[in-house]
C-alpha cells in the first residue's frame, strides 16, 4: 500500500507540477490578451458548468473505487447513468438555463453556456474509465493524459486569444481539451460499456454514491455561489477579478494538496476495515501536506499585491488582494481535503454531507452579506467563514475515525506558526525596506528571503516536527532526493 501511494502521489504530484505551471503560462498569456469583461463572461459559463458536472459525475466514480471487487456489469450501468446524467443537464443549460440568464447578461454569455454544457457530454462519457484508472493505481497514465491534453489545449486557446477570438478562444480550447482527454482515457483501460442497464446494479452503489453527490454539491454550491453572487451582483468584470484571484490560489492548492488528497482516495479505500490505520493516516497526510502548503499559502499572501500585477498586468490589481484574503484560508483548507477521504473509507459518507452541508450554508451566508462590498470582501467572508466552521467539521472526522480535533490542529501547528511567522517577515521588509522599489525587485528578493525565514524559523521551533516530516516525504520524493530528506540514524 505505501508502494503504491508514494508511485500514486508521485506521478500525481509531477503531474501537478507540470499541468499548473503550463496552465499558468497559458492563464498569464490569456490575461494579458484579454479583457477582464471577456475574462467574466467565461468565468460566469464556468459556474453553471462547474455545478452541474457534480450532478453529471453523481458521486459514481467514487462508489466504483469504494467497492471491493470491479465488476463490468455494474461499470456499465454506471457509465449509462453519467452518460445520460450529462446529456440531460447539457440540454437544460443550452435550452433553459442559457437563454434565461442571457436576458440580462447578453447574448454573448447564452452562446458560451450553450457551448460549454457540451462538456459534461463529453466528461460523463469518461468518468467510469477514470474510476477504474484510479482504482487500479494507474495514477501514471492519468497523469500523461492530462499532461498532454494541458498543452494542447493551452497552446490553441492562447493562438485562439491572439487571433482575435475573444471569448471563443477560451470556449474552443475547453471543449478540446476534454475531447481528446476523453479519447486518451478510453484508449488506456480495457473497459467497454454493454448495451445493458440493470436498476439493481444501480442500486447497489447509489446510496454511497448519493451522500458522495450531496457533499460534492454542497461543496460546489459553497464554492459557487459566492461567485454567482458577484457575477449577477456586480457584473462580469467584477467575477474576474474575484477568479483571477481565485485560480491563483487554486493554482497553489492543485500543486500542494490535491495530488495528494488524489492518491489518498485510493489508499484509504483500501483501509477501510481498520478504523486506528485511517485515523493515523490522516494525521500523516495532513502534518506532510502542511510542510509544503503553510508556507506557500502565507508567502502567497505575502506578495500577493506583487505577484498579480507582474504576472498578468495591472488590470488585474484587485484580484491581488482577492488573493491575500483567500490565502489566509490555509489551517482550514489543509485540514479539510482530506477529511471527506478519511471519512468516507470509514463507511461514514453521510458525516461528509454534513460537513459540506454547513460549510456551504456558511459560505453562501458570508457571500450573500460581503458582495455589496466587492469582491476582496466576499473572498474575506469566505476566509472567516472557514476558520469558523472548521472545528465543527473536525468534530466529524473524530466521529468517523477517532482523530481528536485538538490532535488534527496540533499536527500541522509547527509549520502553521513558522509560515506565520515568515508572512509577517516578508510584509515588513516590502513595507519597511522596500517601499519604492518596483513590484519585480520587490518579488525577486522576498520570495527566496522567504524560504529562509521559513526553514529557519521550523528548524528553530520544530526540530521533531522536521524529522518526522522529512521521513514522510521521502517516499514521494524523486530519487535524487530522497538520500536528502531521509534522516540520518538515530543513535
Amino acid at each position: 500500500m505505501k508502494k503504491n501511494l508514494a508511485s500514486s502521489s508521485l506521478w500525481s504530484i509531477s503531474a501537478a507540477l507540470f499541468n499548473n505551471l503550463s496552465t499558468m503560462v497559458v492563464f498569464i498569456a490569456l490575461a494579458r490578451l484579454l479583457n477582464p469583461t471577456e475574462f467574466g463572461i467565461v468565468a460566469f459559463a464556468t459556474v453553471f458548468i462547474d455545478i452541474s458536472r457534480i450532478v453529471v459525475l453523481g458521486g459514481i466514480p467514487d462508489a466504483l473505487i469504494q467497492r471491493k471487487e470491479w465488476e463490468d456489469d455494474v461499470a456499465t450501468t454506471a457509465f449509462w447513468t453519467n452518460l445520460g446524467l450529462g446529456v440531460l443537464l447539457s440540454v437544460a443549460l443550452a435550452a433553459i438555463a442559457a437563454p434565461l440568464v442571457g436576458n440580462s447578461y447578453g447574448g454573448t454569455f447564452a452562446l458560451v453556456l450553450a457551448a460549454l454544457s457540451l462538456v459534461l457530454i463529453i466528461e460523463g462519457a469518461s468518468a467510469v474509465h477514470v474510476a477504474k484508472l484510479r482504482r487500479e493505481f494507474r495514477h501514471k497514465m492519468i497523469a500523461k493524459r492530462s499532461m498532454t491534453t494541458n498543452i494542447v489545449s493551452g497552446l490553441l486557446g492562447v493562438g485562439f486569444a491572439y487571433l482575435g477570438w475573444g471569448v471563443w478562444a477560451l470556449v474552443v480550447s475547453r471543449l478540446i481539451g476534454v475531447t481528446g482527454s476523453s479519447v486518451i482515457l478510453w484508449r488506456a483501460t480495457d473497459f467497454r460499456p454493454r448495451l445493458r442497464y440493470s436498476t439493481e446494479h444501480l442500486r447497489s452503489f447509489a446510496r454511497f454514491s448519493s451522500h458522495i453527490l450531496g457533499s460534492q454539491l454542497m461543496i460546489q454550491a459553497g464554492a459557487q455561489v459566492p461567485a454567482i453572487l458577484v457575477g449577477g451582483v456586480l457584473g462580469p468584470a467584477a467575477i474576474a477579478q474575484y477568479r483571477v484571484g481565485w485560480r491563483s490560489l487554486n493554482l497553489i492548492i492543485s500543486v500542494v494538496i490535491l495530488p495528494i488528497q488524489t492518491a489518498a482516495v485510493s489508499a484509504f479505500s483500501r483501509l477501510s476495515h481498520d478504523r486506528a490505520a485511517l485515523a493515523g493516516g490522516y494525521l500523516r497526510v495532513t502534518r506532510t501536506c502542511a510542510v509544503v502548503s503553510c508556507p506557500a499559502f502565507f508567502g502567497l499572501a505575502a506578495v500577493a499585491p506583487d505577484f498579480v500585477p507582474v504576472l498578468f498586468g495591472p488590470q488585474w490589481t484587485e484580484a491581488s488582494w482577492v488573493l491575500v484574503a483567500l490565502s489566509l484560508i490555509v489551517g482550514p483548507t489543509t485540514l479539510g481535503y482530506f477529511e471527506g477521504a478519511s471519512i468516507a473509507a470509514s463507511g461514514r459518507s453521510d458525516l461528509t454531507f454534513y460537513a459540506s452541508l454547513f460549510a456551504s450554508i456558511g459560505n453562501i451566508a458570508a457571500a450573500a452579506a460581503a458582495v455589496t462590498f466587492g469582491p476582496v470582501a466576499v473572498a474575506a467572508a469566505m476566509t472567516l467563514r472557514a476558520h469558523l466552521t472548521t472545528p465543527f467539521s473536525l468534530r466529524l472526522v473524530e466521529r468517523a475515525i477517532g482523530v481528536r480535533p485538538v490532535q488534527a490542529i496540533l499536527g500541522i501547528l509547527p509549520p502553521y506558526l513558522a509560515a506565520m511567522g515568515m508572512a509577517i517577515g516578508v510584509t515588513a521588509v516590502r513595507w519597511l525596506i522596500l517601499p519604492d522599489a518596483t513590484p519585480l525587485l520587490r518579488l525577486i528578493v522576498c520570495l527566496p528571503l522567504g524560504g529562509v525565514l521559513y526553514l529557519g524559523l521550523l528548524l528553530l521551533g520544530g526540530r521533531k516536527f522536521v524529522r518526522t516530516a522529512r521521513e514522510e516525504l521521502a517516499p514521494l520524493a524523486p530519487k535524487p532526493l530522497r538520500k536528502f530528506l531521509q534522516p540520518a540514524p538515530r543513535d
